[in-house]
């Protein structure tokens, strides 16, 4: 008896194990899309759609350095809203553990430097 519920307990943890590794898959893939879509929409000139699909990004991966980035250059270069560029360049340099050796959180730093800057 006892053998039998051991190994319905292991054959439940593989389950779990299995459905969160596809469910990690399904949302890369998703992020690869719209990222696809940010790209697309920045050539184009589409603030708006790259802002939205960065939006997305961030409800797959609300770690995305990327996309936290591309909204504060958007924000403060398009949008004329300085507070919340600053936002999310403070965002980035958290979540990127303020490690400059990471190209988004340097370029973020940068960024907000230059923001401050610009405001004082």
């Amino acid at each position: 008896m006892r053998s039998a519920s051991i190994e319905k307990e292991m054959v439940a943890t593989l389950l779990r194990h299995i459905r969160r590794e596809a469910e990690a898959e399904d949302r890369a893939v998703l992020v690869a899309a719209f990222r696809k879509q940010v790209s697309r929409a920045l050539e184009e000139a589409r603030w708006s759609f790259a802002d939205h699909f960065c939006d997305k990004i961030l409800v797959e991966d609300a770690r995305n350095l990327e996309a936290w980035l591309v909204k504060g250059h958007l924000a403060w270069r398009r949008f004329n809203e300085p507070l919340k560029a600053l936002s999310c360049f403070r965002q980035v340099l958290i979540l990127g553990a303020y490690d400059s050796s990471n190209a988004c959180v340097a370029r973020a730093r940068s960024s907000l430097q230059q923001l401050l800057e610009q405001l004082s």
